[in-house]
């Protein structure tokens, strides 16, 4: 099997490089990147570039990037997921900020960096590897969770 799409986002998709990082796709994105520098980016390390951009995906070799054409997140997400068959691949999710791997961290570990509250009901927790923001299953897992079932039951 073929390794997943690496992804590179200009600045019109900073939503749906999260959505695709919580996906567990390596997406990079600065809302500071200039064209020349994603262009070179993403030659230089095999990323396929997302861009609304027009003159932009023009520029790059072909199946080098993708115009998308939707403009909500989901929409955007649905329609990358058809057309990547994002929906055959199931990967441990990315931080969202930084797109740092996650690493389990024993509960102990993050006492004094989560709210009290957290620290309280929950067990589980998660760690990037590069910008250390802590992620534990919260009250927003369920969405991400329906999110992530309607991205892929649109590729079938």
């Amino acid at each position: 099997m073929s390794s997943p799409p690496r992804f590179a986002c200009d600045v019109m998709l900073g939503r749906t490089a999260r959505w695709l990082r919580l996906l567990g796709f390596d997406t990079f994105y600065d809302n500071k990147a200039e064209d020349g520098d994603l262009k070179k980016l993403c030659l230089g390390e095999n990323r396929v570039l997302l861009t609304q951009d027009v003159a932009l995906h023009k520029s790059m070799p072909a199946g080098a990037s993708r115009l998308v054409a939707a403009v909500q997140p989901r929409q955007q997400l649905q329609e990358l997921a058809s057309a990547f068959r994002l929906d055959r691949l199931s990967l441990p999710p990315r931080c969202s900020l930084c797109n740092g791997e996650l690493a389990a961290a024993a509960k102990e570990e993050v006492a004094g960096r989560v709210p009290p509250y957290v620290f309280r009901t929950q067990d589980s927790f998660q760690r990037c590897r590069l910008c250390r923001k802590i992620y534990w299953p919260g009250t927003h897992a369920g969405g991400i969770a329906r999110l992530i079932g309607v991205v892929r039951r649109s590729c079938e």
